[in-house]
């Protein structure tokens, strides 16, 4: 196993170094502009990977080694069944990630100067009274996340610009809100004419090389990639090793403790992702305009039945009422997503997106904290303390004489005690 070890090590701590150099490269280059606004606005691609996404490939290492192993050495074709999935992977990563790049860019795509320098249109209108045509960049964003961090969520400000001509204006679009792109009140057409506008310039300066930000070409060349080539990766093993059970249960049955483990763990840092995804989801709408009805689909939504799938598999080994309670928890859990979409989308925006506040940023780094301390040194309840009998405890001096007559002290007694001395070698000798 010495060789899965060290190439899925070679790969995870690639993918590990990539994670965090992403975000490490956003805050240096926008230490001038409002980089932390930037990076909890876009908490999906710069403080999930970074910090649950870490947490996930540490705690998918050994599953992965364990996969790897089990299919190089003891499938049949396992050589090339692996390395035949390895190239659909990537090949799905190559095609997931041109799907993705489009638009609405964002906001980090462009670079520091151009965001410092855009005083919106026309020309410092954000100090005046009127609503803009098209707000500075930097102060939206800013404007933005306050906003966010006051309330619970911004679906109010996210209205459906693509009306039906066939029917009459909803009342919605008649009222006047606060256009965040314009920087004022204004009803809903108009504010989304701003919302066009403002997703219109962050395009034109991202598609120009001179105005485009460092992090957002390397992001489109290597970083999304990579993250995209991740969250595939774990998927794919951990529904293998489900299928594989039996196979795993008989070549490495002495690691399947810690295997299933590291699965609840990693399954459990994956949710932060689309939590995280659809908080960005709902800033994109405010920022550009939303132009689509009913739920909006994400790539990251996949998670959430893959988790579903791993529940079923992996608690097996918690104690039945446990395991049902937790595959209940699931089904449960994927119902409310699915009936309470839009406020699940408000808290999202609130706790995981642009609406974080330090004390918020702080608890999610505690709980990412946890979860690496869970997989270093796992919680255990002792066995002879959750078997305790629960009446009185027998004297010490009566210990001895309990033991002796306990049905196991029966069960390990010699079915021939010893004879005496003397006594006859044999039962027959009398006859």
């Amino acid at each position: 196993m010495v060789g899965a070890r060290v190439f899925v090590a070679l790969a995870f701590w690639l993918l590990g170094a990539s994670f965090v150099a992403s975000t490490g490269l956003l805050i240096y280059e926008f230490r001038d502009a409002e980089w932390r606004s930037l990076l909890i606005a876009h908490s999906h691609l710069f403080f999930f990977f970074p910090v649950f996404g870490l947490l996930a490939l540490a705690a998918f290492y050994r599953p992965a080694v364990v996969f790897t192993d089990l299919y190089w050495r003891h499938l049949r074709h396992g050589k090339f069944r692996y390395s035949l999935g390895l190239l659909v992977v990537a090949g799905l990563t190559v095609a997931v990630t041109f799907w993705l790049d489009g638009k609405p860019r964002g906001l980090y795509e462009v670079g520091t100067s151009a965001m410092l320098a855009d005083r919106g249109e026309p020309a410092a209108c954000a100090g005046q009274r009127a609503a803009c045509r098209r707000a500075p960049l930097l102060d939206t964003l800013v404007s933005l996340t306050e906003a966010a961090q006051r309330r619970v969520g911004l679906s109010k400000f996210a209205r459906n610009c693509q009306v039906d001509a066939l029917l009459e204006l909803p009342d919605d679009m008649q009222k006047e809100r606060y256009c965040f792109p314009a920087k004022g009140k204004l009803p809903g057409g108009q504010c989304c004419e701003a919302q066009r506008g403002f997703a219109e310039a962050v395009s034109r300066l991202q598609a120009d090389p001179a105005q485009r930000s460092l992090s957002g070409a390397l992001d489109t060349i290597l970083f999304l990639p990579l993250k995209i080539f991740f969250v595939l990766i774990v998927v794919a093993i951990a529904i293998c090793l489900a299928i594989w059970r039996e196979a795993m249960d008989k070549h490495y049955l002495e690691l399947v403790p810690a295997v299933e483990r590291g699965v609840i763990i990693g399954a459990f840092a994956m949710l932060f992702w689309p939590l995280m995804d659809y908080g960005y989801q709902q800033t994109s709408n405010a920022l550009f305009g939303r132009w689509s009805a009913g739920p909006q689909f994400r790539l990251s939504l996949v998670i959430v039945p893959w988790a579903l799938i791993l529940l079923f598999y992996f608690l097996r080994r918690l104690r039945k009422n446990l395991e049902i309670v937790g595959q209940l928890a699931g089904v449960t859990a994927s119902a409310i997503a699915v009936l309470r979409y839009e406020e699940i989308n408000d808290w999202s925006v609130r706790l995981f997106g642009a609406g974080a506040d330090n004390a918020t940023v702080a608890v999610l780094l505690g709980v990412a904290l946890l979860g690496f301390i869970q997989l270093r040194w796992p919680w255990q309840i002792s066995a002879a303390n959750t078997r305790q009998p629960a009446g009185p405890q027998p004297a010490p001096g009566n210990a001895a004489r309990t033991q002796a007559g306990s049905p196991q002290a029966a069960k390990a007694m010699p079915l021939n005690p010893p004879r005496p001395l003397g006594a006859s070698a044999s039962a027959n000798d009398g006859r």
